[in-house]
């Protein structure tokens, strides 16, 4: 697993963007079929979440109406980069003359071979002046494939549309198990379950034609009127203070390094989880101790580079990795991945990485707001 200053995920789009990219809601068209279905369904989805955006304060875990926006950019690009690796793909046939392989003739018939070690395991079919043609041949394609894909970059538009396709996969699982609390969210995870498993509204086995359906029916019913979201768990009269906020954090702390002490792989990702709740508990205390707003914080969620950018206007010194690194869990949002995994998951921050962040940030927070903890 690669450290997070090396991680090439990309940052979440804002909810307008997406909104804007599909051209807002506007009225629904008088027929819905297979050919506008998910457009259609995109422009509505994307609409609805800018108009409610910067409205959700409160803390508490990430939701879907939070979530369809980041997997739906992510989506989008990965469209465009597949249609342009695609066009890149004949390009590349093209100008190289066909693939990298040699074509043997054998007693079997004709064989293609994409390796010199596939040549090799056919030697006792062949002459010696076969197999010095067929390697020549092949060195001759390599060449010429390596040359073409130098002058137009197929090679990274491949590994492109594979880095969107595995980031846009991993926030469509985490929204498929995440509770929804509105018609709207309902609709948001029906989309991407679709558009995930179904993109061309190809399958006619159950349950897709009756999926298909409901998705079309859950558009038409939020063009009538979205119920109101449920309410949420009920916020504490009185704000925590600063001291409990930072006991809170210890606790937690304590509780990552425990998990720490053991030697079961399966501990790290609670572990990776304490901490990183830790991490954002320093960073509230420190923040509130200098006069910002309890909603103002809660309204972070769990953007910990926002809450470090303010912490340093408040004079809290940090090194570059460790700014570098909270940028990193915020781009990824490794909070709410980790949140709904059991299993590692590519391109986050080692579990280490994020344990020398915490180690710091308690350091400092406890120096600056001078507390004897």
């Amino acid at each position: 697993m690669a450290d997070s200053e090396t991680s090439r995920t990309l940052p979440a789009i804002e909810r307008r963007k997406v909104a804007a990219e599909n051209g807002g809601t506007g009225s629904l068209p008088q027929i819905i079929d297979r050919r506008n279905l998910l457009p259609v369904a995109a422009r509505v989805l994307g609409a609805r979440f800018a108009e409610s955006d910067g409205q959700r304060k409160a803390s508490g875990p990430t939701t879907v109406s939070e979530m369809w926006p980041r997997w739906y950019a992510f989506h989008l690009q990965r469209m465009r980069a597949a249609h342009l690796k695609q066009g890149l793909e004949r390009e590349m046939l093209e100008q190289a003359g066909g693939l990298p392989v040699a074509e043997l003739q054998t007693v079997d018939g004709p064989l293609m071979t994409r390796s010199f070690a596939e040549i090799n395991r056919v030697t006792s079919r062949l002459n010696a002046e076969q197999l010095s043609c067929a390697r020549a041949e092949l060195r001759h394609r390599r060449k010429q494939w390596k040359e073409a894909d130098k002058r137009l970059g197929y090679s990274a538009a491949v590994t492109r549309d594979h880095e969107l396709a595995e980031q846009a996969g991993i926030y469509g699982r985490v929204m498929g198990i995440t509770r929804p609390f509105s018609l709207i969210e309902v609709t948001a995870k029906l989309h991407c379950l679709i558009v995930m498993h179904d993109p061309g509204l190809k399958r006619e086995g159950a349950p897709w034609p009756d999926l298909r359906t409901l998705l079309k029916e859950l558009i038409r019913l939020e063009e009538m009127g979205e119920p109101k979201p449920c309410p949420g768990v009920g916020r504490p009269a009185e704000p925590i203070s600063v001291r409990n906020l930072l006991d809170l954090a210890t606790q937690y702390k304590d509780a990552a390094i425990k998990l720490g002490e053991g030697t079961c792989m399966s501990s790290q990702i609670p572990r990776r989880l304490l901490a990183l709740h830790a991490i954002e508990l320093y960073l509230d205390a420190l923040l509130i101790a200098k006069g910002a707003d309890h909603a103002t914080v809660r309204g972070f969620r769990h953007d910990v580079e926002e809450r470090a950018r303010m912490a340093l206007n408040a004079g809290l010194v940090l090194r570059k990795r460790t700014l570098a690194h909270l940028a990193a869990l915020s781009a990824s949002d490794e909070y709410g991945v980790i949140r709904y995994f059991s299993d590692p998951i590519p391109g986050l921050s080692q579990v280490n990485r994020v344990m020398a962040t915490l180690d710091e940030l308690s350091r400092k927070v406890r120096n600056l707001l001078r507390r004897p903890f």
